[in-house]
């Protein structure tokens, strides 16, 4: 369905995107918050004649529900850099271009728990979208005046049924229980000890597929760097020791003056905070990091 800037309805949308099987609610043009009460629709499936009643008149964003009712889970990047973490680690799948640098990646939700989380990655910025999230769908415009279009904007709708399945290995970070969305990681500098930072950093690195060239590998290998050297605290030859290991995963392998140049970069221009990714033994659960989420 193709839909031009100026003219397009959401009316339209809206419909098209409950026939493939998602749950749109309406909200305000331009806004990200739907102006009636939105949870019931997290357990039941919102009815097609509602839909066409919400949308009847004028012009709307089109909020869509995520999680296990709703079958979707939306995997959000925030910038090119993000897209192409995301594209590197997830499946190919639909996706919807949210402005000239984010997107949302739409996947069918695997069952059990997928909680909410506000940047699962901090460097670049990731989010993800679960049960009891909601995010924008096609058809809406930004504040700034973009509209959220489809990839090249010709692409179709794909059923919900039909979407790639979500995994739970590509952000091996987000533990899968309820947890509340706006607890972040804890920044620990002098505990735990040097030794335990290096040690979570290679579980980290031995638990993270390589990269590949064509598939945002580049992207992919700084966002490792800046793990290690920002994420984990690790001086510039632990982080340089950790790559090699991970590099042997890397198709092709890098060269080492290469994963010294990303390291090097990821300290001076990375933006995650130094410790962010450390834990204390008393947040390790079953021997899980928990990264500061309630136990």
């Amino acid at each position: 369905m193709a839909v031009s800037v100026p003219f397009y309805r959401s009316r339209d949308w809206a419909l098209d995107l409950w026939d493939h099987g998602y749950q749109p609610v309406i909200a305000p043009l331009k806004d990200k918050h739907p102006v009636m009460p939105w949870k019931r629709w997290q357990t039941e499936r919102v009815p097609r004649d509602l839909v066409e009643e919400w949308f009847s008149h004028g012009e709307h964003n089109i909020a869509l529900i995520t999680g296990a009712r709703a079958g979707i889970v939306v995997v959000d990047g925030d910038s090119q850099e993000a897209c192409g973490h995301i594209e590197a680690v997830c499946e190919a799948t639909p996706m919807v271009i949210q402005s000239s640098k984010g997107a949302h990646y739409y996947y069918r939700h695997p069952g059990g728990k997928v909680p909410n989380a506000t940047r699962i990655l901090d460097d670049p910025p990731i989010d993800v979208r679960g049960d009891g999230g909601i995010i924008m769908g096609p058809g809406s415009m930004h504040a700034s005046g973009v509209l959220y279009r489809l990839r090249e904007g010709g692409y179709d709708l794909r059923s919900v049924a039909d979407l790639p399945l979500y995994r739970r290995e590509w952000f091996p970070d987000l533990r899968h229980t309820e947890i509340c969305e706006s607890v972040r990681p804890v920044v620990l500098f002098s505990s735990p000890s040097g030794q335990d930072a290096y040690s979570q950093a290679q579980k980290y690195v031995s638990a993270t597929p390589g990269a590949t060239q064509g598939a945002g590998g580049d992207s992919f290998t700084y966002v490792m760097a800046c793990r290690l050297v920002r994420g984990f605290n690790l001086p510039d030859e632990e982080a340089i020791s950790l790559l090699r290991e991970w590099n042997r995963e890397c198709t092709p392998p890098w060269d080492e003056q290469d994963l010294k140049a990303k390291v090097q970069h990821a300290r001076a221009y990375g933006t995650g905070e130094f410790g962010s990714m450390l834990v204390s033994r008393g947040n390790l659960r079953q021997g899980l990091l928990c990264y500061g989420w309630p136990q």
